[in-house]
This record gives C-alpha cells, sequence and structure tokens, in this order.
C-alpha cells in the first residue's frame, strides 16, 4: 500500500502548473538586496583539544595563579629566615670640628694631651642566632599548607576555564551549523519568493502572497546575518580565553562528543567530595585555622636568642684598643600586653568555627550542583529526542505544503508557517544538542572529572 504521503507529493507534482518564471520576476525580488553568505574561513581548523591546550599555555589568568603558587612558597622561606641566623655590617665616618683628646705618655715628663684626628671611622659585625621561638613552628607549617591551598586554587580555576574554553567552543561550533541551516533556508526561501512573484504575474496568485513570500526572505536573511555575527563574536571569546590576539582560526565538530558520567547520585557525591580541589583546599583552610591556637598559646612562651658583637674604631679608648666585642645571651619573657593574647585564643576559635562553616557550606555547595547538573542533563536528553522528532514532521510538514502551494491548494501564509516552523525545529534541534553536550560538561566538571588537558 502507497504511504499517504507519497500519494500527496506525486499529487501535488501531477497538478503544478508549468509556470516559466521571467526574468521581470528575478528583477523584482532583486529589490531585496543580495542574498547573506557564509564567512569565508579565517584560518585553519583548530581543534578543541588543541584549544584547551592552548589555553592551559597561555591564559593570562592561569598565569596570575602559577605566580601565586611561587609567592606562598616564597612565604615558605620567608618563615625559615625565622629561625636562621642573621649577620649584619655597619660602617660610618665622621669628620668632627674638633678632634678628640689624645693622651701620649712622653718620657720623663710623663703624659701629655694632644688633639686628634677630627676624622673618624667605624665598624661592627652583629650575630644574632635564634634559640627558641614557640611562634616559628605553626607559621612555618601554615606556609607550607598555603602552598597547598594556592596549588588547588590553581587546580580550580584551571578546571573552570577550561569548562568556559570548551563550552564556548560547543557553543561556536553549533552556532556555525545554525548559519548554514539559516542559510540553507534562505536560499530555499528566495527561489520560493521568485517563483512566487512569477505566479503573481501569471495572475495565480494574490499580490499578497508574493509580498509575503518577500517578508519570508527578509527574515530567512536577518536569521542568517544573526548567526553570523554570533559565531564571529564566539570566536572572539574564544581567542580571548586562549589568550590570542586574532581569530584566524576556524571550528570543527569535535570527533567525540563529550563524555556523560554516570552512576548513583551517592557514588558521584563521594567521589566529588574526595576529589574537588575546592573540597580539599577547604579541608586544608581548617587545619590552618585550627593552627592558630598554637601560635595564640606561643605568644606566651618566652624568646630565646644570643648575640655576638664586634667593633671597630678608628679612634682607640683609653687602653688604646681599636676593635671589641660583646657577647649576649637574652631572653625576652613577656608579661603583659594588654590582654592581646586572649583575644588572639579568642580570634582562632573563631576562625576555626568559620572555616568549618564554610568547609560545610562547600560541601552543601558541591552536593546541589552535582544534583542539578544530573537533572540538566536528564532533561536535555528527554528534549534532545522529542526535538529530534518534531524536526522530522517539522520536515515533511514544510515538503507538504510547498508541494499543495505549487498545486494550488495552499496558501502563502501556510507555507511561511510551514518554513518558520522547520527552521525552529532545526534550531530547537541544534540548541537541545548543544545543551546536551554542555549539561555534561558541567556533570564531569561536578563531579571533578574535568580536566581534558590534564593527561597530557
Amino acid at each position: 500500500m502507497v504511504p499517504s504521503t507519497l500519494v500527496l507529493l506525486v499529487a501535488a507534482a501531477a497538478q503544478q502548473p508549468s509556470t516559466t518564471i521571467a526574468p521581470r520576476a528575478r528583477a523584482l525580488i532583486a529589490d531585496l538586496g543580495p542574498a547573506p553568505e557564509l564567512p569565508s574561513p579565517e584560518g585553519p581548523a583548530l581543534p578543541l583539544p588543541l584549544a584547551l591546550e592552548a589555553a592551559r599555555a597561555s591564559s593570562p589568568d592561569l598565569a596570575v595563579l602559577a605566580e601565586r603558587v611561587v609567592q606562598a612558597r616564597n612565604d615558605v622561606s620567608r618563615a625559615w629566615a625565622q629561625v636562621k641566623p642573621t649577620l649584619t655590617g655597619t660602617g660610618s665616618y665622621t669628620h668632627n670640628s674638633v678632634g678628640p683628646p689624645v693622651f701620649l705618655f712622653i718620657p720623663p715628663a710623663g703624659f701629655e694631651t694632644i688633639e686628634g684626628s677630627p676624622n673618624t671611622v667605624t665598624g661592627a659585625l652583629n650575630l644574632q642566632v635564634p634559640v627558641f621561638n614557640g611562634r616559628v613552628f605553626p607559621a612555618i607549617a601554615t606556609a607550607r599548607q598555603q602552598v597547598d591551598v594556592a596549588r588547588l586554587t590553581e587546580t580550580q580555576q584551571r578546571q573552570e576555564l577550561l569548562l568556559v574554553v570548551a563550552s564556548t567552543y560547543y557553543s561556536g561550533v553549533q552556532l556555525l551549523e545554525l548559519a548554514k541551516v539559516a542559510y540553507r533556508t534562505a536560499q530555499n526561501t528566495r527561489d520560493h519568493a521568485i517563483a512566487a512573484q512569477a505566479r503573481f504575474e501569471a495572475g495565480q496568485i494574490q499580490r499578497s502572497a508574493a509580498v509575503r513570500a518577500r517578508v519570508d526572505v527578509l527574515r530567512a536573511d536577518e536569521e542568517v546575518r544573526r548567526a553570523v555575527y554570533s559565531y564571529a563574536s564566539t570566536k572572539s571569546q574564544l581567542a580571548q580565553l586562549m589568550g590570542r590576539r586574532d581569530t584566524a582560526f576556524e571550528l570543527e565538530p569535535p570527533r567525540e562528543p563529550p563524555p556523560e558520567i554516570r552512576g548513583e547520585l551517592s557514588d558521584l557525591l563521594e567521589r566529588a567530595l574526595r576529589d574537588r580541589p575546592e573540597m580539599a583546599a577547604a579541608r586544608t583552610n581548617v587545619e590552618i585555622a585550627a593552627r592558630l591556637k598554637t601560635d595564640a598559646w606561643a605568644q606566651f612562651l618566652p624568646i630565646l636568642a644570643f648575640n655576638a658583637t664586634g667593633r671597630y674604631s678608628s679612634q682607640p679608648d683609653f687602653e688604646f684598643n681599636h676593635f671589641t666585642w660583646a657577647v649576649t645571651l637574652g631572653v625576652t619573657l613577656p608579661l603583659y600586653d594588654g590582654g592581646l593574647r586572649f583575644v588572639a585564643l579568642r580570634d582562632a576559635d573563631s576562625r576555626k568555627r568559620e572555616a568549618q562553616a564554610q568547609e560545610r557550606g562547600q560541601s552543601s555547595r558541591i552536593e546541589d550542583e552535582l544534583r542539578r547538573g544530573r537533572l540538566d542533563l536528564e532533561s536535555a536528553r528527554a528534549l534532545r529526542t522529542e526535538a529530534e522528532q518534531a524536526l522530522l514532521y517539522a520536515r515533511e510538514n514544510e515538503t507538504l505544503v510547498r508541494a499543495q502551494f505549487e498545486a494550488g491548494t495552499a496558501t502563502q501564509v501556510e507555507v511561511s508557517d510551514a518554513e518558520s516552523a522547520l527552521f525552529q525545529s532545526e534550531q530547537t534541534a541544534i540548541q537541545q544538542r548543544l545543551a546536551v553536550q554542555l549539561a555534561a560538561l558541567r556533570v564531569a566538571k561536578a563531579v571533578g572529572a574535568f580536566d581534558p588537558g590534564e593527561a597530557k
């Protein structure tokens, strides 16, 4: 049995009038302006892996975070400097208006006083060796963990950046596909408008139908230009994320779609709390805050230090010595500081509670992000299936209505509605495919498994 759709198509083709499209019809439709063209390639194709690698290597934001890791390592060296000996040298030159008195022994008369040199040169070396300072040890441990926090922050920001790069790349690919669909639709609409103008001149349709066909051409051309400009804008955004100053590249569909992570929510949540750098940084901050209590108690302990000093002066002392030295073993015991140490103890307890609350909040945010990401992915899959099915019906409907219009059984309004419905269906299908890809990326990031360049 022949399907009803095929019967309608055959019948429409049999009833289609033989309308010759006169040159005048093409001339009248030419006042709409030239048809928009797809953009010419600005450069070679840039695959997604290369875009991600370029972002990792050239992103200014990641360069800033890398330098913060270096600065955190410098803080460790700065903390160790508190327990290392220091050697300080000083020197001075003084010119006096009157030289100091100098006693000379001249036998047999005895001592005689004369005026010394008005110029004095002095120098000193001071060696200081910290023997005990209780605050140094928590400071060193904290500085080391601050390096871990900086490194974890860098990892988090790198994942955020790569997620934006991948999302932008997929959006650009879909915009390019949408531009091609809009261009194809615009060509079909323009051809139909030329045919409608010819049929109007032949007296087969009303002028309103020909005018409506022209309106459809303008709308289709707008969609092409809108998609082309959106694609160019997305390329510019991608270039900025990669640290490039040009857009001499093109996007191409990735060979494989982003992986869709599946599993039970409890298992994925356990993995996220274990692998997400934000959680690791939050736990480290709790340990750092807890160490503030140790630092506060260390302020009650004495500080012991050893000092050795050697001095030279061009003007000798009464015993005619130009060089003197001294050694000192000093102890500093804080007795009363206005209550600052007790304030430090209370502040340490508050900082610890704050860090623990931030850790709980981070855990809650990750759980919410993962749950919503899974819901978005499931919803996007369902909508993608429906959009693809609707696209099949929209294509069939557009083909039928065009055939009926040629047969004289359908109006231009019905043709316009069918063309609009087809384009909207194609646009929706593209958007839903993109929604699935972006949702899969967000779920991977929520689980802590999104870092495409890490394997390299």
